[in-house]
């Protein structure tokens, strides 16, 4: 079964440029094993092309073998021809071939998100991360690495943790300083979610309607966590920049803490409740973080009620 899942075809197409680029170099004098047991996949079948490799290995001095020669008729079979039963056999040769390489694995969960097997694809993804986390080798480090993370996190939804919040609420908010209360305030906000850049981007209004600060959200897989900016509209000081992590903190309820460097170069540290109430109803507190972090002061505090 076919699933439409972009990013990982999109790698693959990437992958597949990768090895047919890369080792055009420094192998001119010796043959492509992936191109002989391609030509033979398409002549007679794939069981004849696995008994091929088996023979070039006696010739590793006349062909190429790599694991990215393997890598890339995987998906050659598996994007060109749609033979998904193929293409998991090669895959699968390659893991065995390749037993500490992370990017056999990062193929085969390409192959069973392909397939529709999404909670195998995590299982391998998750082997290709831990491998290529302690690897010595650049490309295992950096691009398998963040590759394999951004489908995992898809996978996840954890791009779509503040899901929840797309709509329009109504918010009655209360300031504090130094632990009293010091203000209270109405307004709106408007959350949209834009699901091909996994964008989140909230305006922020005034009880007038007039849009007085906008953020905008968007989540990092490599750190896990959402990279925020925030414009102030009544007060132009250009572009804020926090950085959120995100956790549950029991039913219906995540904590969320927020880090930023203010205008004097001091690192701040905020820390945010949420408790998602019944009927579209929630409750968000706002803590700042005191001289030593151990101290919280309440400082915003917003009963939240979405419209629609």
């Amino acid at each position: 079964m076919k699933t439409v899942f972009n990013l990982p075809r999109l790698l693959g197409v990437l992958f597949l440029c990768f090895s047919i680029s890369g080792f055009a170099q420094n192998t001119e004098k010796k043959k492509s094993a992936g191109d002989a047991v391609y030509q033979e996949y398409q002549q007679n079948g794939i069981d004849s092309a696995l008994k091929k490799y088996g023979e070039l290995k006696s010739k590793s001095g006349e062909y190429t073998l790599t694991e990215w020669e393997l890598n890339r008729i995987g998906y050659q079979i598996m994007m060109d021809d749609e033979d998904l039963e193929a293409a998991e056999k090669i895959f699968s040769l390659n893991m065995k071939e390749y037993p500490q390489a992370a990017n056999p694995r990062d193929s085969y969960a390409d192959y069973l998100i392909e397939k529709g097997d999404t909670e195998g694809a995590k299982k391998y993804l998750k082997e290709s991360i831990a491998i290529a986390e302690k690897s010595d080798k650049e490309d295992e480090q950096t691009r398998i690495f963040m590759g394999s993370k951004a489908k995992l996190a898809k996978l996840e939804n954890k791009h779509k943790q503040l899901d929840f919040l797309v709509g329009n609420w109504n918010l009655n908010s209360t300031m504090f300083t130094n632990g009293v209360e010091s203000g209270k305030e109405t307004g709106t906000d408007e959350v949209v979610y834009e699901e091909a850049s996994s964008l989140i981007t909230i305006n922020h209004k005034n009880s007038n309607g007039d849009i007085i600060g906008k953020r905008m959200m968007v989540y990092d897989p490599i750190d896990e966590a959402y990279d925020v900016v925030y414009i102030n509209t009544m007060a132009p000081m250009g572009i804020e920049n926090s950085r959120i992590k995100i956790k549950e903190a029991g039913d219906n309820k995540l904590e969320l803490v927020e880090t930023y460097t203010d205008r004097k170069g001091e690192k701040k540290k905020m820390r945010h409740e949420i408790n998602k109430k019944e009927n579209n109803k929630l409750d968000w507190v706002i803590f700042e973080s005191g001289a030593n972090e151990q101290e919280w002061k309440k400082v915003y505090a917003m009963n939240m009620e979405k419209r629609n």
